[in-house]
């Protein structure tokens, strides 16, 4: 596993906060948020050769609950299809809401590759993916349908 930016965390709620334009570290650029206000949310960022994210949950404020990096490999595809690829699932633990074990209050996220797609819609929210990657947070063992949004 690659090592983690160490301002990954503090970087994450500045975007939570103010959106992909919000200021950066030059090697930590982000590429996708999802936010569900007053829940939970999940940032991605570029750093290096890796993809890193962090995953946060709301109580009085937005808590960290995860940090996580993987190693990007080959992003340039070879058809000039518009194309929707899941790369990696994670789930984290609620802090605020007590765990059941059918796993209501797991908070889950994806991460995906979205080739020549500028953003997808989840449930009623957007996902902008500019830099062709996404991610998505929900609470639940059910994932939110994915659709491809014309932008």
């Amino acid at each position: 596993m690659p090592e983690l930016h160490p301002a990954l965390a503090r970087q994450g709620l500045l975007v939570i906060e103010q959106g992909l334009d919000a200021p950066h570290d030059s090697d930590l650029i982000p590429l996708s948020r999802d936010v569900i206000d007053s829940d939970v949310a999940a940032v991605l960022f570029a750093h290096d050769d890796a993809l890193e994210w962090a995953v946060y949950e709301y109580d009085t404020g937005w808590t960290p609950l995860g940090l996580t990096a993987i190693r990007a490999t080959g992003t340039d595809p070879d058809t000039q299809e518009a194309r929707l690829a899941i790369r990696y699932d994670a789930d984290e633990r609620s802090r605020i809401r007590n765990w059941s074990p059918r796993g209501r209050h797991l908070i889950r996220v994806r991460v995906l590759r979205a080739e020549r797609i500028a953003q997808l819609r989840v449930a009623a929210r957007i996902i902008a993916a500019p830099r062709g990657w996404a991610i998505m947070v929900w609470r639940g063992r059910r994932a939110p349908a994915i659709y491809v949004s014309d932008g």
